[in-house]
């Protein structure tokens, strides 16, 4: 599916940002593994949905999925303060605590950051931008769908687990 193709390029340009941001501001930069603070989540596009599904299901960490979703009020993929489905995370953890513009403001985790005055503004994510994208390439994913879990305006992640865990 093109929709498909288009949601891996623009997770390909997020974590080339990702890693340009990283390669200049790991030092002030908190989040890792175990930090889970902002993993609450509850929902997803479809195309967000469906890519997670066919990632999980083709090549991922059952288990892993299996014990996840202990911690009351945490995303249900969230497991011992590590994301069970990190490889294919959606758009919004893969960018959560680095530094973005929105509606007119630059805006981080307040762990990240602390040591510095200025953040370079090649370094400053428009999640604006990105959502506009995002919002396209779903659209576009739900004209070529035709799977009918994958066709609401938004997938539980609590549903997604449930489907993968009974196709496994």
């Amino acid at each position: 599916m093109k929709s498909i193709k288009l949601y891996n390029q623009l997770v390909g340009r997020i974590d080339a940002f990702e890693a340009k941001l990283l390669a200049e501001y790991a030092a002030h930069i908190s989040c890792a593994k175990g930090c889970s603070s902002c993993c609450i989540l509850e929902s997803v596009f479809p195309v967000e949905a469906c890519n997670i599904y066919k990632t999980v299901t083709s090549e991922g960490d059952r288990e892993g999925i299996r014990a996840s979703g202990a911690e009351k009020g945490k995303c249900v993929f969230l497991s011992g303060g590590a994301c069970s489905i990190y490889t294919c995370r959606p758009v919004i953890c893969r960018t959560h605590g680095y530094p973005i513009l929105a509606e007119g403001r630059i805006d981080f985790c307040p762990e990240n950051f602390n040591e510095i005055k200025n953040i370079d503004s090649g370094y400053i994510l428009d999640v604006e931008a990105l959502n506009r994208a995002l919002v396209s390439i779903n659209l576009l994913f739900l004209r070529e769908n035709n799977e009918e879990f994958f066709s609401a305006d938004r997938i539980t992640l609590a549903d997604l687990k449930q489907k993968i865990l009974l196709n496994t």
